[in-house]
């Protein structure tokens, strides 16, 4: 039996087995922990951790910005989450855009939720034509545009792609890559770069070899530092991807971090993201790793040059879903604190802001939907060279929090021009069983997806 030591609030979650849509509790336990339970009349109650304490969440919680829905939706008689598109109940605009180029990969990563096929399943060139026009007429050419896959770096036209989308004039694009091409080609990543590419997106999972053995399958270290270094000569910025694994390289956030500082002249930002399911799991009692855990342990590991108090929720989506600061050197923001780590020149920009004055900064016409850039323009700091750091909460079967998947800013582009929210795109239940194939998969006769909404039909399921 749950003992639950206070009521939180009221939402609405899946069922691991069979994805039925259920009413769900949040509660906290009597060691502050926050949890989610919900209960299928078919398979027994599921509870989830979901934040480590309490106070910290409820903080969280009180820093929503304003939504500011999409401007175009697709109706849909379908419940959440079988019925994106972007549907009629989505509350936030896209402000980054996921479009997936293959489903080939030159790694087998073990943690992958991609297919990794070795065979051809590329999206033509002339389809993705069609997949960037729906982008544009469905979220607007002013939103950041991410190149994935699979690895998008095994196409030969992947130059070709980039400069479609530029010459359609889309003006924030990044590649997302495991960084093995580009380290062994630099002319490659020029020519990307020729064709209009502003970032790349790059796995970077610690700076030893071990955890890249365990995630990655592979010592891919000395691979990851050399994209680095031809992006630096590319004159491309770089985003770090930390996939964060409890036990395998969750005590590398901190050194993570000081690398990322030290090479911030190329290091744009560092997207830290705890590990979330897609495959077969069979408990009852889940207890992940969270974004509330990854605060805490960047305190922790940065020796208080990041403060817990200094992450908050970004702009863009569900204050649960996405948060981080922006570090700035601070001979050029001298604040109070700045001087207790003595071995770096950074401090985040987020220090001392109180909760009324962050809310105020947010633009709500920013295509980013981001507030950083509003408080360094606010307090006359130059961006020249900083360090931006992000934490996603992606969303899992055990996770999923269909009120906070209302609130989605990133999507991922659909073969039949839909835009649907990442978490929706990468859901499996307990079994892998994915409600939405990639491009160029058969769904299955009856997927997961038609069986929840059968369900919802009959009344089996909560209200969606």
């Amino acid at each position: 039996m749950t003992e639950i030591y206070e009521s939180l609030y009221e939402t609405r979650a899946l069922c691991p087995e069979c994805m039925a849509v259920l009413p769900a509790s949040l509660y906290a336990d009597s060691q502050s922990k926050v949890w989610m339970t919900r209960t299928c009349p078919e398979h027994g109650e599921t509870q989830t951790m979901v934040w480590p304490d309490v106070e910290h969440y409820q903080r969280f919680r009180s820093l929503a910005f304003p939504k500011v829905a999409p401007a175009v939706i697709t109706e849909t008689d379908k419940p959440c989450p079988t019925g994106c598109g972007i549907c009629q109940r989505h509350k936030r605009k896209p402000t980054l855009v996921e479009v997936e180029v293959t489903q080939r990969c030159n790694l087998r990563c073990p943690v992958c939720f991609m297919s990794a096929e070795s065979d051809n399943t590329d999206v033509p060139l002339e389809e993705l034509r069609g997949f960037f026009e729906a982008v544009a007429r469905t979220a607007g050419v002013e939103t950041g545009l991410q190149i994935t896959g699979g690895e998008p770096t095994v196409r030969k036209d992947l130059s070709d792609i980039v400069r479609m989308a530029r010459d359609m004039g889309f003006w924030g694009i990044e590649v997302n890559t495991n960084g093995v091409v580009i380290s062994r080609d630099l002319e490659y990543l020029q020519q990307l770069v020729a064709s209009g590419l502003t970032g790349i997106y790059l796995q970077f999972d610690g700076v030893t070899a071990e955890p890249y053995r365990q995630i990655r399958g592979a010592d891919l270290l000395e691979t990851k530092l050399r994209a680095v270094e031809n992006c630096r000569a590319a004159g491309v910025q770089v985003v770090l991807a930390m996939t964060i694994v409890s036990g395998i390289n969750s005590d590398q956030i901190g050194a993570v971090i000081q690398y990322a500082l030290d090479n911030s002249d190329v290091v744009a930002g560092v997207a830290l993201q705890p590990a979330f399911t897609s495959g077969r799991f069979d408990t009852k009692r889940v207890v992940p790793l969270t974004m509330g855990d990854v605060v805490f342990m960047l305190e922790e590991q940065t020796d208080g040059l990041i403060r817990a108090e200094d992450l908050l929720p970004l702009g863009c989506s569900n204050p649960l879903c996405s948060s981080g600061t922006f570090m700035v050197e601070s001979s050029v923001f001298d604040t109070e604190g700045a001087s207790e780590h003595q071995e770096s020149t950074f401090v985040p920009v987020t220090r001392g802001l109180s909760r009324e004055e962050y809310l105020s900064l947010y633009n709500p016409d920013s295509p980013q939907g981001s507030v950083f850039l509003d408080i360094m323009e606010n307090k006359g700091i130059s961006t020249a060279r900083g360090l931006s750091i992000l934490i996603m909460n992606y969303m899992d079967v055990y996770t999923m929090d269909l009120d906070r998947l209302e609130e989605c800013s990133m999507l991922v582009t659909m073969a039949d021009g839909r835009l649907i929210p990442f978490c929706s795109y990468q859901l499996t239940d307990c079994s892998g069983e994915r409600v939405y194939p990639p491009w160029g998969k058969e769904p299955h006769e009856l997927s997961w997806g038609d069986a929840a909404m059968q369900k919802a039909e009959q009344g089996q399921s909560g209200d969606a």
